[in-house]
């Protein structure tokens, strides 16, 4: 059987009775944008804070936008579970750094039960379309990998001419992806930045240690010897 053979309900039964809510369990939120920091890695308290606001006000942009379609509106989600935020690449230009990042927000559905059934997909309610218009997309054919409508287990089923094995094999793969994104998440925006940060000074110590925070130096004791070197009290030689 072909892929063009192949009816939209054959595509539905693979998500709905094979996949089961892999994609949906939890649900992924994606947005990739760029933070741009100046003065190096100096002030990195008021850089924390505004990442950790950046981070926020995109997962509520995604909890605002899935809603229900009907009269009044419910909310598809609460809170992600966990912040997985990536930082994909960094640009340098003179003392500000262009940080590229990958935010990918774990949702928990609250229309999907524990026996992964959604409870607001057409099947299940009389054939009444209430989901929003961009949840539950099956994914397309003409879609390849790494384009917005790509799914691999789509895509086995579309090649796998009856073959379970690769349909198998390729829900094996998102569901272990999945996990390990889970796994190697953060539950709160807070943890989420200061791996941002980490990330930060690393590439700072390697590639752009000029952009480093430069410790103050320690005014010695008027006593003491001078920090130069020159074997005089401080107060007989830059402490004049």
């Amino acid at each position: 059987m072909s892929a063009i053979e192949k009816s939209s309900s054959f595509f539905s039964q693979i998500c709905i009775d094979r996949c089961k809510g892999c994609c949906c369990d939890p649900w992924w939120g994606i947005i990739s944008y760029t933070i741009i920091k100046e003065d190096g890695l100096s002030h990195l308290n008021d850089f924390k804070a505004d990442t950790i606001k950046g981070i926020n006000a995109r997962a509520q942009r995604i909890v605002k936008g899935y809603v229900t379609n009907e009269v009044s509106p419910r909310p598809l989600f609460n809170l992600p579970e966990k912040y997985n935020i990536a930082v994909r690449d960094i640009n340098i230009q003179d003392s500000k750094l262009a940080i590229t990042i990958l935010a990918m927000f774990a949702f928990r559905c609250l229309f999907l039960s524990e026996k992964k059934v959604c409870a607001i997909h057409p099947t299940t309610m009389n054939g009444v379309e209430i989901r929003p218009p961009h949840c539950g997309f099956m994914g397309s054919l003409d879609a390849r990998q790494g384009e917005k409508g790509y799914c691999r287990i789509i895509h086995a089923a579309s090649d796998s001419l009856n073959n379970d094995s690769s349909i198998n094999t390729a829900i094996d793969i998102e569901r272990c992806a999945s996990e390990r994104h889970y796994r190697e998440g953060w539950p709160t925006a807070d943890l989420a930045a200061d791996a941002v940060i980490d990330k930060l000074k690393e590439y700072c110590s390697r590639y752009a240690a000029r952009l480093l925070p430069v410790e103050k130096q320690a005014v010695p004791g008027r006593n003491e010897p001078c920090y130069c070197g020159s074997n005089k009290k401080y107060k007989k030689c830059h402490g004049r």
